[in-house]
């Protein structure tokens, strides 16, 4: 999707400016107005890609990315180039330049998850802001309108959803984005034009199905304005390149195939197309016009040079041709004034049209952001009466439990008060044991004591037994020699 930024850029100012690629070097040719003589300025070498904004004071703008995916800035006046440093040496994968009608040059990048934008000041300083868009954000198309809001084609690499993404610049609040496709593989960069009566036209093929996807969102409230039903069509071919050419009343949209072909269609009449020759060759070339870049297909030819064929196209898109008829004929040249002046006045009513469409638009928004909040408030009232209502259950069950911790001390201090009144009789209890325990002592020792006199007692008597015993034998031996 990368195959834009390598196609050669044409705009014309004072001169005309030519930035191509040849042999991995970015070359400027510059023509001067009145002269046939081109002066070539080399900017950079090993250089696989670049993108060019037309600033103030006929200042190009240019980043080039070189082959060791190195970011350089240049600016160009004249055919004077300057290199000048950037916020970023790092060349990201996918990036845009693009400026305002009024000449402010905005960058814009992916960074990660989040989308960069960048805008250069009067001091010729970036002034960079990051916005949280998206898993893997890809910038593929940026349109700055005159009210300074950008017009933003994002593609997905992660969720692979194509969005269409308005950003308001002076405070970078973005809108609601508005999703295109979801899960889509596309064949190769879409197409975007924002017009000049500001309809926004995107076209994009899905490369698993092999469809032609259009819509479109015209300026312009309820019920004409706003995004329109998409169109699809199948395709036999591959695309490698596709764009819009502006026309009235409707867009054209084209498509290059790996053939060369050149496929044309009208997208609200999708059955309406037609093909180029096989001997039609062409060169595609980015064509910057009132501070739009479109893709242009430039006739090759060989007795002229790329340069020479895209002034001539930038000529017949920018000059009314007059004929001889009209040259003869004053009140042809008149009428032909007066429908010049009608266009003018049709345009600027256009314009205010569109303006007055935004400010309907911006106000739709505004009332569906309000409905959007009331209902949001809503559901979070919602949320915290069920909350409340939670709470006060909460504190009743709290209330009975407080209650039943009441009666569980009232319980406690009873039990306490019995508890005491047991130990009172336990301890008089204990009291009177040891009263019957000393008792008791008093008692054995009383007991051993009689047990001892007992003892001595029946020693004595066992003594006077004795002597009694010797006392008879003696006295059995003294009678017994008399008988």
């Amino acid at each position: 999707m990368k195959i834009v930024s390598t196609l050669p850029y044409i705009c014309q100012d004072e001169a005309t400016y030519c930035l191509f690629l040849k042999d991995d070097v970015l070359i400027c040719e510059i023509k001067k107005p009145g002269t046939k003589d081109t002066e070539i300025v080399e900017l950079l070498k090993d250089c696989q890609s670049f993108e060019v904004a037309s600033g103030q004071d006929n200042k190009l703008h240019i980043l080039a990315v070189s082959n060791n995916n190195k970011l350089n800035y240049f600016f160009l006046t004249g055919n004077q180039a300057q290199q000048m440093p950037f916020i970023t040496e790092d060349a990201p994968n996918y990036f845009q330049l693009a400026a305002s009608p009024e000449g402010q040059v905005y960058y814009c990048a992916q960074n990660g998850t989040k989308i960069i934008f960048a805008t250069l000041t009067k001091e010729m300083n970036w002034q960079s802001h990051e916005l949280a868009f998206g898993h893997q954000p890809a910038p593929l198309n940026l349109v700055v309108d005159q009210n300074h809001y950008a017009h933003l084609l994002v593609y997905d690499l992660t969720s692979l959803k194509l969005s269409y993404l308005p950003v308001e610049l002076n405070t970078y609040h973005y809108q609601q984005p508005f999703t295109l496709a979801t899960k889509v593989q596309l064949q190769t960069n879409p197409a975007f034009l924002f017009d000049s009566v500001q309809n926004i036209h995107i076209a994009w093929i899905s490369a698993q199905e092999k469809l032609l996807h259009y819509q479109a969102r015209l300026a312009g409230g309820w019920p004409v304005g706003g995004w329109q039903h998409p169109l699809t069509l199948p395709l036999d071919f591959t695309a490698k390149l596709m764009s819009f050419s502006e026309a009235y009343p409707q867009a054209k949209l084209w498509l290059l195939d790996d053939e060369q072909k050149i496929h044309y269609f009208k997208p609200h009449e999708t059955a309406e197309k037609t093909q180029s020759f096989s001997a039609e060759k062409f060169h595609p070339v980015r064509l910057a016009q009132e501070s739009k870049v479109k893709i242009a297909l430039i006739p090759e030819s060989e007795n002229a040079t790329l340069l020479d064929s895209a002034k001539v196209e930038i000529e017949a898109h920018s000059q009314i041709q007059t004929s001889i008829e009209e040259e003869n004929s004053p009140l042809f040249l008149h009428a032909r004034r007066l429908m010049a002046e009608k266009k003018r006045l049709e345009y600027e009513l256009s314009k205010k049209e569109a303006t007055l469409a935004q400010f309907r638009h911006m106000l739709e928004l505004s009332q569906s952001n309000v409905r959007k909040q009331t209902i949001t408030l809503n559901e979070k009232l919602s949320d915290i009466n069920k909350k409340v209502k939670e709470l006060q259950e909460t504190n009743s069950t709290l209330a009975t439990r407080c209650k039943e911790l009441e009666q569980y001390h009232e319980n406690f201090l009873q039990t306490k008060m019995k508890l005491e009144k047991t130990e009172e009789v336990i301890n008089t209890q204990k009291v009177e044991l040891e009263k019957l325990r000393q008792e008791l002592t008093a008692a054995l020792k009383q007991k051993k004591e009689q047990q001892q006199k007992i003892s001595m007692l029946e020693e004595e008597l066992l003594k006077k037994k004795g002597v009694w015993d010797t006392v008879t034998s003696l006295f059995q031996k003294k009678t017994s020699p008399k008988e």
